[in-house]
């Protein structure tokens, strides 16, 4: 490793930008090619920056950051990014501590830019609602609400469930989520986070698993391919709104998961 810092973009550019910076370069058979880079000195880790116009970011006390691309795809360069950091230089972390920290690092991501994004499968709920339901359906990969400060009961019953904060921002995907140990010490623990930046087209690839094509013209497809995902959400969301639930209908999705988005697709490109 040449340096403590490195910058990480998509596309071509960020395929030879990781070739520059020194990056581990893998090639698994599944046709997936990588990038990766990893701090093993707790004394020393590393500051990854995100270079994404006005939607870039840093994170700091990293200890593994990968790059993903796809073979068939080599025009596309890299599609996904996955970083692993730590809350905290220190061992363990107070509950009090990480949630402030976990709520700034939210707080950079919406001021850069980071809007909620939540899967289309999925209520759209907010505040304390969205936290409640969150709860409610431990290992679910729900969308919490940045903007609520969870309780400190809310804090500790999320940490244990992997809680995970869903963004989008001009054609890329974020996650943030968190996984959680406790400590021989009262109130204090483990914790390791994980930040996942991915294009559009590599967010969306689980739908055309089955054909290659069909993933290199996956706006074409994707409307239909959405709509049993409406569908459950409209379900989800009758249900809940007969428990007193809020539907929050100015949630404003991706483009591309508009009804006629894939009818005007040719004219996207």
């Amino acid at each position: 490793m040449s340096s403590q810092v490195v910058t990480i973009k998509f596309g071509v550019d960020g395929k030879s930008d990781a070739v520059a910076q020194g990056f581990y370069t893998m090639n698994h058979p599944s046709g997936v090619y990588a990038y990766q880079m990893h701090w093993d000195d707790p004394k020393k880790l590393g500051l990854v920056k995100y270079s994404q116009g006005q939607h870039s970011f840093d994170l700091d006390n990293v200890t593994i950051v990968t790059g993903l691309g796809d073979k068939d795809s080599p025009e596309s360069g890299v599609e996904n990014w996955d970083v692993h950091f730590k809350i905290s230089p220190s061992g363990t972390t107070s509950y009090e501590e990480a949630r402030d920290k976990i709520a700034a690092l939210l707080a950079k991501l919406r001021a850069a830019g980071w809007k909620r994004y939540i899967e289309t499968s999925d209520p759209r709920l907010v505040g304390k609602e969205a936290t409640a339901y969150a709860l409610s359906k431990p290992g679910a990969l729900y969308s919490i609400d940045s903007t609520y400060m969870p309780t400190g009961e809310e804090w500790r019953n999320l940490i244990v469930s992997e809680p995970r904060w869903l963004f989008y921002t001009d054609g890329v995907f974020l996650t943030l989520s968190l996984s959680y140990q406790s400590s021989s010490t009262p109130d204090m623990g483990y914790y390791l986070t994980d930040i996942q930046v991915s294009t559009a087209s590599d967010n969306y690839t689980p739908y055309f698993t089955d054909s290659i094509e069909r993933r290199r013209q996956w706006k074409q497809y994707l409307s239909d391919e959405l709509t049993p995902a409406r569908a459950e959400r409209a379900k989800h969301e009758t249900e809940l709104k007969a428990q007193g639930y809020t539907i929050d209908t100015t949630y404003l999705p991706p483009p591309y998961e508009a009804p006629d988005f894939s009818a005007k697709a040719g004219d996207t490109h």
